[in-house]
């Protein structure tokens, strides 16, 4: 089996896996709806570890059906053990040496860039999704979103972290909040820019699903049907900008033309607006360097 099949795996695990110790009974189980039938990541990652058989469907009204990859001995815990545990987090490394008794072999992490994008796109088929949501000022405007969500008790996951480096810092995380439908804090991973969505649904691509790939699909198809929106605002120049590189708001502080003080030097920027707040302030600070030069 290739490496990044198993970081696949591991990443998968990482997402929607679990393993305990009970009652003498050792077992990992992953759960994964579908209304199509089996689940395609449940088969790929059976396929992989080479154990346990897929259950189910568990029908519940109002629900999409449940299908569960289960393996409940502790040969084939161990087995899962073996294959995947170097790519897996900490937190479900800790499950399964609980489980079996026994401590893993050493993490690799970070693996290669490649591999950690494998492990992205496991934890990705598990956790994530692609959707458009209203633009805020732009009636009729969509805008794209690539999401993870993650809880734990002890501030951001550090599976969402790993997640965010394997993007190289596209993205950001916030967090984590209480949330009245999860029992732990839950942080986020998120890239919102059009640029930052291509860039790591171009990432993930090789390595998830159909089902991922055709949400992502959907999503970039009506984000790239739409007409650029206009940059700026002409009151303030162009390129315009809602802030001035000082962070004062143009909108609540009052605009002038831009002019350049120096002699000899052409009125090329006049089309631009300069800010009164900086404006004043740069004054302040001549005026207590001319004091402090007394």
């Amino acid at each position: 089996m290739e490496r990044h099949d198993l970081a696949w795996a591991a990443g998968f695990f990482d997402g929607e896996g679990w393993a305990s110790f009970q009652a003498r009974a050792c077992r990992a189980q992953i759960n994964q709806a579908d209304p199509h039938g089996i689940p395609q990541v449940l088969a790929k990652f059976q396929r992989i570890v080479g154990v346990g058989r897929i259950a189910g469907p568990e029908v519940n009204e109002g629900k999409i059906d449940l299908y569960h990859w289960v393996v409940s001995s502790r040969a084939d815990v161990a087995r899962v053990a073996e294959v995947i545990g170097p790519w897996l987090g900490p937190v479900k490394r800790a499950e399964l040496e609980h489980a079996l008794g026994l401590p893993l072999a050493p993490m690799i992490w970070p693996g290669s860039s490649s591999e950690e994008l494998a492990w992205a796109g496991g934890f990705f088929d598990g956790e994530g999704s692609t959707y458009l949501l209203k633009h805020r000022t732009h009636l009729g405007h969509r805008v794209p979103v690539v999401d993870v969500p993650q809880s734990g008790p002890d501030g951001v996951p550090i599976v969402l972290t790993r997640l965010h480096a394997a993007f190289d810092g596209v993205g950001s995380i916030s967090g984590p909040r209480k949330y009245r439908w999860a029992d732990q804090p839950v942080s986020r991973w998120r890239a919102s820019s059009l640029a930052g969505v291509q860039l790591v649904l171009h990432r993930l691509w090789p390595f998830v699903g159909s089902v991922k790939r055709e949400q992502a699909r959907h999503v970039l198809m009506v984000v790239n049907s739409q007409p650029d929106l206009p940059r700026g605002n002409p009151a303030f120049g162009q390129p315009g900008a809602r802030f001035c590189r000082h962070g004062h708001d143009k909108v609540a502080a009052r605009v002038r033309p831009y002019r350049n003080r120096k002699p000899g030097t052409d009125d090329h920027d006049r089309h631009l607006r300069q800010c009164l707040e900086c404006a004043r302030e740069q004054a302040r600070q001549r005026r207590s360097r001319r004091y402090l030069l007394k």
